[in-house]
Formats: structure tokens, sequence, C-alpha cells
């Protein structure tokens, strides 16, 4: 059978109060029309759905099994209905979001935490990419916004400014530069060190720095994210060079220290990415919006 949403909200109110007048009432429907109403579905499900009496009407097993769906087309009717008010103020729909791990480590989660808060209808698909390969997911379309490292090459797209951090060394406690508070580059160059995999930011802006001070990397171990460096330093394999607020978490669970790191491309500065803004959604314009406010 089919049946208009009208009809099926008045039989709900029907069922609810069982009366044919009392849910004409609540549907603010003439009585006339309701009962024609009801009478018309009857006729589509080709069997009775109330028993009439005196005091108002009761269900018959299949107007049980009408109810049943009734409520479940209106309630999905209702919830479309409120996305699709979402939508015209431009906050719901699907971002996707590519960002570097140092990003994705100390800045994003409480931003997209706050947008989300406010804005509950929007779902964000926020993926881990080295900065060169957010470029490339961005320029192919695969991400609405990607989020970089600063001196990472973004030919044909625009970018605007994030956030800045800056890179420290972690070592263990027990190691011999665990007493001291800061540390120079060639200094740092001469100790095995944990690494993020090849081809991120923080690993080619060692190797720079490595051919800067014409020394070599001794890289002693390659892992896949901060926390497993951290984990891997406090067993004694080697050092880190990492951005200072991703490793302050593990200083209170770790046995490690910390040491400032005094070389000029310490200080970074993260940008925001995208192919055209104007071609943005309006949901994606909203999260791009949130994400450049300044702290």
């Amino acid at each position: 059978m089919s049946a208009d949403l009208k009809s099926l909200r008045l039989f709900v109110a029907v069922a609810d109060h069982g009366s044919i007048s009392e849910g004409a009432k609540r549907c603010h429907i003439a009585l006339a029309a309701a009962s024609k109403r009801i009478s018309d579905l009857e006729a589509r499900a080709r069997l009775p759905l109330l028993v009439r009496h005196a005091r108002g009407v009761t269900l018959t097993s299949a107007g049980h099994g009408l109810l049943l769906h009734a409520r479940a087309v209106l309630s999905a009717m209702d919830r479309l209905g409120a996305e699709l008010d979402d939508f015209q103020n431009g906050v719901a729909g699907v971002v996707s979001i590519t960002a570097n791990a140092s990003t994705i480590a100390q800045f994003l989660p409480a931003q997209i935490g706050s947008f989300l808060r406010l804005h509950p209808v929007l779902k964000i698909d926020l993926q881990e990419r080295a900065s060169t390969e957010v470029v490339k997911a961005v320029q192919a379309g695969l991400a609405d916004i990607g989020v970089i490292e600063g001196n990472t090459p973004a030919e044909m797209l625009e970018c605007l400014p994030y956030r800045s951090d800056e890179l420290a060394v972690v070592v263990a406690r027990d190691h011999p530069l665990a007493r001291r508070k800061r540390i120079g580059v060639e200094e740092v160059l001469r100790h095995d060190h944990i690494v993020v995999r090849e081809g991120t930011a923080l690993h080619r802006v060692l190797l720079n720095a490595a051919l800067e001070a014409q020394l070599p990397l001794k890289v002693r171990m390659q892992v896949g994210s901060f926390d497993m460096v951290c984990r891997m330093v406090e067993q004694g394999v080697g050092i880190g060079v990492l951005p200072y607020a991703a490793i302050l978490p593990q200083l209170q669970i770790l046995k490690l220290r910390c040491l400032k790191l005094d070389a000029p491309w310490a200080v970074r500065r993260h940008l925001l990415c995208v192919r055209r803004q104007q071609d943005l959604t309006a949901a994606a314009r909203s999260v791009l919006e949130h994400l450049g406010r300044p702290d």
C-alpha cells in the first residue's frame, strides 16, 4: 500500500488517543476529512485498521502493524527534515580533512571536537598523511581541506595560516643527555635516532639539517607514530626529535626527559590548504573558517 505522510501522522494520532475526532483535532484536520483519510488508508490496505465503537476506536492486528511502520517512517522523515534544515544552514554533510601527524597530535582533535559539538549533524572524515601526500590528496579532490607543514610545496592550492609548533629533543631518563636543558643541532646528530617513517615533514627536516651540517643522520629505527618514538626512546634505543606539545603527555607517563633544540628550523608553521575556497561546500567552508580562527 502507499500512504501520504499527513495520513500516517493522522493515523498515529488516532491510535495514540483512541479517537478519530481527537486525532483530527491534534492534526488540525476537519473531522470529515480525517474520517475520509482513515477510510482511504483501509481501502489501500484492503483490511480494516480500526474497530469503531461508541467510546472511540481500537486497532486491529493490521492496524498495530501499520502503526509500527508509520512511527518508523515518520521518525525517519523528521530526522531527514532536520538534516535538510542543517544543509540549508551549511552545517551538515561530510567534510574530509587530511593532515600531517604533527597537527593531528597537537591541534586538530580539540578544534574538530568543538566544531562538532556546535554542529552535531556534520560528519568529518579525518585522515593522517605526510604533508607531501596531503598536497596530492587535496589536488586530486580526495580531501576538502589539507593541513601541511609550511615548507611543503603546494602548487595550485590556496594556503592559509594555521598554527606553529616547536620541535624538541626527547631522551630516556638515564641517557647521557638527560641532565641537559638544551642542545644544538650538531650534537643531536651525533646520536642514534628513532624517527617517524620516511616522507614525513619531520623526517625531511632532519635529513636537511644533516645535509647542511655535513653529518649523517643516524637512523636506528623507524616507527609509525610519535607515541612509538617516545616508547622506543624510553627503552634506550635512541633519541627522538618531536613537536614539544606532542611530547608533553608522554613525559607524564614514561621515563623521559625533554631538551630544547637550538636550531632555526625548530619552530615550524603549518598551513591549511584547499583547491579553491570558492568551490568548497558550505559545510567545508564552515570547517575551514573554524580551523583558521586563532587560539
